[in-house]
């Protein structure tokens, strides 16, 4: 990591308040603020260690795609309540990612449902789901999913059909 002379005054600024509102933490802020001051660039990954890298707009787009499929998918159970075909469908419930493998796309999931309050449908499963940690490699299987789901017009409403020929992408 760069930083320049303005970026680092800006942090010591930022630690300095830090230290005063959690003094509990004090000597970690001033250890912080050392390294800054004196531009031990070797220490720098200690700054940004926290910082995560972007997460491709490509990947986001990807996690919001397949949640919108499992809401419609959740609207048609809810409008079609005895369709045992759909209900019982191994893959009608939206399973999560691999905390392991799939990090990103866990993580940016959990930050949707949780944080943001979006995809409330999604909060029955949260259980079930271990947190919406599958615990298995996802990522191939919603991609073919969301493929088909874009053939067949991505529209937010689909036949009986159409979703179990998603779920079987």
């Amino acid at each position: 990591m760069n930083l320049s002379k303005k970026d680092r005054a800006f942090l010591i600024n930022q630690y300095e308040i830090l230290k005063a509102l959690n003094p509990d933490s004090a000597s970690h802020y001033e250890e912080l603020i050392e390294i800054l001051q004196t531009g031990y660039k070797i220490f720098y990954s200690e700054i940004d260690k926290y910082v995560e890298d972007d997460i491709p707009s490509e990947k986001g787009r990807l996690v919001l795609d397949i949640l919108n499929f499992y809401r419609s998918v959740e609207d048609y159970k809810h409008n079609n309540p005895g369709d045992k075909e759909i209900e019982g469908h191994p893959w009608s419930n939206f399973k999560g990612f691999d905390g392991n493998y799939e990090s990103e796309y866990f993580v940016f999931t959990q930050f949707l449902i949780e944080k943001q309050k979006k995809f409330s449908e999604q909060l029955a499963y949260q259980k079930q789901t271990d947190n919406y940690n599958s615990h298995a490699p996802m990522l191939q299987k919603y991609t073919n999913m969301i493929q088909k789901w874009k053939e067949l017009g991505g529209k937010y409403e689909k036949s009986k059909d159409n979703i179990i020929e998603i779920l079987n992408a």
